[in-house]
């Protein structure tokens, strides 16, 4: 491989350094052995505000140096004032120090990835020179709970066809995730300078998803953004619980939304408004499918309570029946059920089929975690859809969700901490549930599953971070015994 100077950049903020520095490390070591660690120089960008992370920060890099001395150069740099957080952090380092790379591999604090991906991401960079960014689909590996081991279950069975779905109609106009990609950092200085937004936070200020936003502003000045479906080096971790998995919702949802304002900007190409009014609607879905919910509640109840009048005309032979067309009705559930689990279906039958899956897992096994993943899903999907809807309703209402460092440790939360957290999600699914018994009983069954989580928030979000729970089922091959590069 040329040797083109690439920087692993890690902007970090209040993070364990232990952590962090272990896998710096790994990458250096897996580097080396390839003989490829010349290329490459780590670069550690700390916003770190709390005190003892600094002087945590400063031993851990210190102890990195040492270990890697004679192998791979370590930088370290804490600001004192972090400007436009994250993107402000890697704007900082590409204006000072971005002229003494080409490439940079912008990583997250839980980031890892192969030295064989790095050297794949170098030379793709070096053998297209108009290609901007290149980002590849991270594997969610290195959980226990329950929770997590479900998303690195799905990742793995679903993740490689919706990837490679989105790879193909994007093309040259792909998006870029905010970590476990390749930049061109003189591609980056030239196109990715972000505005602050007009009007009061949560909508104005510092863009928080700035990633959608920095390749749609690299495509716009002519640069590739591109996908890397096929590459399976690329790992980070999930949330380690729903409440987890929540607080982090809440920091995207206002950074999607702020989307609104930039969609509409001269210059973008239509694929890059697409990727930035998905990201919009995939917040905006859930208090949609939550109105859905109370409109099909509201109709039952008034198609209950209004008497049919079956002669409206004063000269009529024949009754107006009540119309009920249940063929629509089924073909409309079809087509629903489709558009959820088709994607689903997919990766399921790729998966049955793939040697390498077959390694790790056996038939029966991929058949219960796939059925195990489905069942749990779907119950934890009504809480999703409240916590979300509540996440936008406070963005609209003009509510910052600051920011927050998030936690990676493994372990439940407590059942005060739960019920804090779902005490109004309980309560609206008994509301529900008995409002649906009483006024609309026929719907009762068709919304059983959405009523369930409701009912089950809860627990539900008490057992999602159980690391017991999750290694009982380990045990028994569910949901999957996937290998784990950690």
């Amino acid at each position: 491989m040329a040797r083109r100077r690439t920087a692993l950049v890690m902007p970090i903020y209040n993070e364990d350094p232990l952590r962090t520095t272990a896998a710096l490390q790994a990458m250096a070591e897996e580097l080396a052995a390839a003989g490829h660690a010349a290329g490459f120089e780590i670069v550690v960008l700390s916003d770190s505000t709390r005190a003892d992370a600094w002087i945590r920060e400063s031993i851990a890099i210190a102890r990195l140096r040492g270990r890697l001395a004679g192998v791979m150069p370590v930088w370290y740099r804490r600001r004192w004032r972090n400007t436009g957080r994250k993107s402000g952090n890697v704007q900082d380092f590409v204006e000072r120090w971005g002229a003494r790379y080409e490439f940079m591999v912008v990583l997250d604090a839980d980031s890892l990835l192969s030295a064989d991906t790095l050297v794949t991401l170098v030379r793709a960079m070096s053998a297209d020179p108009q290609l901007g960014l290149l980002q590849t689909v991270p594997l969610l590996v290195g959980r226990r709970s329950l929770l997590a081991r479900l998303q690195q279950f799905a990742g793995r069975m679903y993740g490689p066809v919706i990837a490679r779905g989105v790879a193909a109609w994007s093309g040259d106009d792909g998006n870029y995730w905010g970590h476990n990609a390749i930049i061109r950092i003189a591609a980056f200085a030239e196109s990715c300078g972000l505005p602050e937004l007009p009007g009061r936070r949560p909508f104005g200020g510092h863009i928080l998803s700035h990633d959608f936003v920095e390749a749609a502003l690299l495509r716009r000045r002519g640069w590739k953004v591109r996908m890397l479906p096929k590459v399976m080096g690329s790992y980070e971790e999930s949330p380690p619980s729903l409440i987890d998995l929540a607080v982090r919702d809440r920091r995207w949802a206002q950074g999607n939304l702020q989307h609104a304002k930039v969609v509409g900007a001269a210059g973008l190409t239509m694929p890059s408004r697409m990727h930035l009014a998905f990201g919009i609607m995939s917040y905006v879905a859930s208090p949609l499918w939550l109105v859905m919910l109370l409109l099909s509640f509201a109709l039952s109840v008034q198609a209950g309570l209004h008497n049919p009048e079956y002669f409206p005309l004063e000269i009529q032979l024949f009754p107006n029946w009540p119309r009920f067309d249940a063929q629509r009705m089924l073909e409309l559930f079809i087509f629903c059920m489709g558009v959820l689990l088709l994607p689903k279906a997919l990766g399921f039958v790729r998966a049955f089929f793939s040697l390498h899956m077959h390694r790790t897992l056996g038939s029966i096994e991929m058949v219960a975690s796939t059925l195990l993943e489905l069942v749990l899903s779907a119950l934890y999907a009504p809480v999703m859809m409240l916590m979300q809807s509540r996440s936008v309703a406070e963005v609209l209402l003009g509510r910052d969700s600051g920011w927050n460092s998030q936690r990676r440790d493994e372990g439940s939360a407590s059942w005060t901490e739960a019920w804090r957290i779902h005490w109004g999600h309980t309560l609206a699914g008994v509301l529900l549930t008995a409002l649906f018994a009483l006024l609309a009983p026929p719907l009762l069954p068709w919304l059983s599953p959405v009523l369930a989580g409701m009912l089950l928030a809860v627990p539900l979000s008490r057992l999602s971070g159980s690391t017991a729970i999750g290694r009982a089922l380990a045990r028994h091959g569910l949901p999957g015994r996937l290998d784990c590069p950690f």
